[in-house]
């Protein structure tokens, strides 16, 4: 009987302990048929993978009120494509709030992602210079608890290259990276939702139009029958300087949600737009059918306009 029950005790035990930690997957796969031409009357039309992103995610329950995780994103999109690495990250959390380290594509949630409540191919190309100033690095965050809605966060970029290359070079070698430092500060409480960050690039040996710094306010408010977006951020490099601008609505009509948004970047006297009409009809909270339309005017023969029409499913 006592063995009995030593057995059961140490099962028990085992089972308490498993249920301390949890693994899921999530992610989404979206196909479209695209139609799109440049400035010069070249057309592209067909059917096309346009979303395939999985990520894996773990966290740890470690006792004290402490907890580990971590993350990790792949991109694959369908048959003949290659599987590549998305962000990646590992963390520690508490009463003391979070500390992440990892290998992350954007060092900050972008202008679009609060300025544009309803998305449908998007406009960050970069084809009008806009947003184009988030590169891969690998970076140590802290962030805040929560205090009434507020969060700030701090964070040493280390890597940054005008295309991309996280993990080149050190944080205080003399590789042409833009190691950085960011500071940010996030707000999010019933119909509101902000953030705001300033970086400062370091230049090491890098080429003289490196960015130096850089700041980016951005947020969105939800009236209820519809949700109006802004956003603003200005880039100073050595002898260029960039202001960015967006804005966005969103209206929800029963199961369709419509959107307009637009962009402008200004750069030395250079005006670059864009617009998008989006609507997106939700057949259930994970599966929709979104309809766009992007124009972008890049003042110059490659403008673009596109069209598409994706099913998507998230899980």
């Amino acid at each position: 009987m006592k063995k009995t029950l030593v057995a059961v005790a140490a099962l028990a035990l085992a089972g308490g302990a498993l249920a301390q930690s949890a693994v899921s997957l999530s992610g989404k796969l979206g196909f479209a048929y695209e139609a799109s031409k440049n400035g010069a009357g070249a057309k592209t039309t067909g059917l096309r993978v346009t979303d395939g992103d999985f990520v894996i995610a773990a966290s740890e329950d470690l006792g004290g009120g402490l907890k580990a995780g971590a993350s990790m994103a792949v991109q694959s999109r369908g048959r003949t494509t290659a599987v590549s690495g998305r962000d990646a990250s590992v963390y520690l959390s508490g009463g003391f709030g979070e500390v992440r380290i990892g290998a992350v594509d954007a060092q900050y949630q972008t202008l679009i992602d609060l300025a544009h409540p309803q998305q449908g191919v998007g406009l960050d190309s970069c084809n009008t210079k806009f947003n184009c100033g988030d590169d891969m690095v690998d970076m140590i965050s802290y962030t805040t608890p929560g205090m009434s809605g507020f969060t700030a966060t701090v964070m040493l970029a280390d890597g940054s290259t005008a295309g991309g290359g996280a993990g080149t070079g050190g944080m205080q070698s003399t590789a042409a990276s833009r190691d950085s430092v960011q500071l940010g500060l996030a707000y999010s409480n019933g119909p509101v939702n902000a953030g705001f960050e300033y970086t400062s690039f370091g230049r090491n040996a890098a080429a003289a139009t490196t960015s130096k710094s850089r700041y980016r306010l951005s947020g969105n408010y939800d009236l209820g029958v519809v949700v109006l977006g802004a956003g603003f951020g200005s880039e100073k490099f050595d002898t260029y300087t960039q202001k960015e601008y967006a804005l966005g609505v969103a209206a929800p009509l029963g199961p369709v949600t419509v959107g307009l948004n637009y962009i402008s970047a200004k750069s030395n006297g250079t005006t670059e737009s864009g617009w998008e009409a989006v609507a997106n009809y939700s057949l259930s909270k994970r599966t929709s059918v979104t309809v766009s339309y992007r124009s972008e005017d890049a003042n110059q023969a490659n403008n673009f306009t596109t069209f598409r029409t994706r099913l998507m499913h998230k899980f």
